[in-house]
């Protein structure tokens, strides 16, 4: 039986994508909430991050301490499913073994970057997870995305091999 048309071999990596993606953002947000936890306060995270965009354009985050927390979380939201859309599109297309290392070295990639290279408004997590305990935890919760997201995207059926020929 054929796979189907080029098109609806693409159709299924971007459903797989935005999958991984969603997932990503439900992983480190838990994570970043478990980060907060440890600190007292749940939405620590998301506030710090929302009371950094506002100071990046002159807005005092103290006039509305509200609107700190739920731009850090839009925030996380928009930036974590990116991330887990693009690192998806560089795991999908591996299959088998090679899929899950695939996985973790992209979720470790991701952590080098955030470390090293990536500004804070890129970064899952804003600059509170500029730091090595961060990263990790950050990582690690990509990584369990990536891994999960590979999961869903078997029980889809988009596991055929890398240029499968059309029958």
């Amino acid at each position: 039986m054929a796979h189907g048309n080029p098109h609806s071999r693409f159709t299924q990596l971007i459903d797989a994508a935005l999958a991984a993606g969603t997932l990503t953002a439900i992983a480190t947000g838990g994570a970043l909430l478990g980060l907060g936890w440890r600190e007292g306060e749940a939405g620590r995270v998301f506030r710090l991050a929302g009371r950094g965009l506002l100071e990046r354009v002159g807005v005092a985050s103290s006039a509305a301490p509200l609107t700190s927390v739920a731009l850090g979380y839009l925030h996380h939201l928009v930036i974590a499913t990116g991330w887990g859309v693009l690192l998806a599109l560089l795991v999908l297309p591996w299959r088998g073994v090679t899929r899950v290392t695939a996985a973790l070295l992209v979720a470790a990639g991701y952590a080098m970057l955030a470390l090293w290279v990536l500004p804070s408004t890129l970064r899952i997590g804003y600059a509170v997870t500029a730091t090595p305990p961060g990263v990790v935890v950050i990582g690690a919760a990509v990584a369990v995305a990536l891994l999960s997201s590979v999961w869903i995207a078997v029980g889809e059926g988009y596991d055929f091999p890398r240029g499968a020929a059309e029958v």
